[in-house]
């Protein structure tokens, strides 16, 4: 009993690892990553836009697609065609960061996403470009690849 008691202390005490949460989660961060996102919500500056987004990558309903072996392909859509990009990802910062590497109309991109929120089928994100615009971007998880060990 006195050791549950503990347990609970210390974990009550540990915090949460992202700012909204969640404050305790039992799958490790890569098996939670492992799957198919698509960005559901963009906001610019605290702004929630639909019309704006950081690179034509990064717009709202594209899909990133992060793999077991740390590959990251993107499915978006450019003046109504399919287009993709691919790229690589690895947490960072104690797994407080997403660092992604991709491709945008040519240009090379390597972002390090700071991670607001993690939950099982949520993930939040945030950066600050080179203008000094803060740019969050929501995912929701389509499905995970984690059942395949993909």
């Amino acid at each position: 009993m006195c050791g549950g008691i503990v347990l609970m202390l210390l974990l009550l005490s540990a915090g949460c690892r992202y700012e909204e949460g969640p404050f305790l989660n039992f799958t490790k961060v890569e098996k939670r990553i492992r799957g198919m996102w698509s960005v559901s919500t963009v906001y610019k500056d605290g702004e929630k836009t639909e019309t704006e987004s950081p690179t034509p990558v990064e717009t709202l309903r594209a899909q990133f697609e992060f793999y077991k072996n740390k590959i990251l392909v993107i499915s978006y859509l450019d003046n109504n065609v399919v287009k993709s990009s691919s790229g690589s990802w690895e947490f960072g910062d104690k797994k407080k960061t997403l660092n992604v590497a991709f491709q945008s109309q040519y240009t090379a991109i390597s972002r390090q996403y700071e991670i607001i929120k993690f939950k099982n089928r949520e993930l939040k994100v945030r950066f600050t470009d080179d203008k000094g615009i803060v740019w969050t971007i929501v995912f929701g998880l389509e499905y995970s690849f984690v059942p395949y060990d993909m």
